[in-house]
């Protein structure tokens, strides 16, 4: 998973499950696939694939995973099998255990980092991108604003 997003490496892009919108859950959430939670959750949460908390998404508890995507908000400890990725939209206050992790500029973190158990800390620093750069624009119309 050298060099790539974690968002690009769904196991099934097709079975994911979503929680989207106004939704708020209060309980245990657990899965054996992937998730993405754009809603709130108010409890534990253990999903054995990828975990993808976007922007509005936010959870209040434990939350456990193979990989995560942070761009919503997490109060509570985290614990990821392999990668983190915390972007710059992301607040989390609490402590996260994991292998590897990516944190971009601007995100919040207040906690502390862990690795697992006799593994080496592989941290990664990268800035994103504006979305609005990611598109092609034609040639000829000037410089981007």
């Amino acid at each position: 998973m050298e060099n790539t997003r974690i968002s690009e490496s769904f196991r099934d892009p097709d079975g994911k499950s979503s929680i989207r919108g106004v939704t708020r859950i209060t309980g245990t959430i657990s899965g054996p696939g992937d998730l993405e939670l754009d809603g709130e959750l108010i409890g534990d949460m253990s999903v054995a694939g990828l975990l993808m908390v976007g922007e509005k998404g936010s959870v209040q508890g434990k939350v456990t995973a193979g990989n995560m995507v942070l761009a919503g908000s997490v109060r509570g400890k985290v614990t990821v099998r392999e990668r983190i990725e915390v972007r710059s939209s992301a607040r989390m206050e609490g402590n996260i255990v994991c292998q590897k992790i990516a944190i971009a500029e601007g995100a919040f973190l207040d906690g502390e980092v862990h690795t697992h158990k006799g593994k080496p800390l592989a941290p990664d620093y990268f800035t994103e991108k504006r979305r609005d750069l990611q598109a092609a624009k034609p040639a000829g119309d000037g410089p981007a604003k």
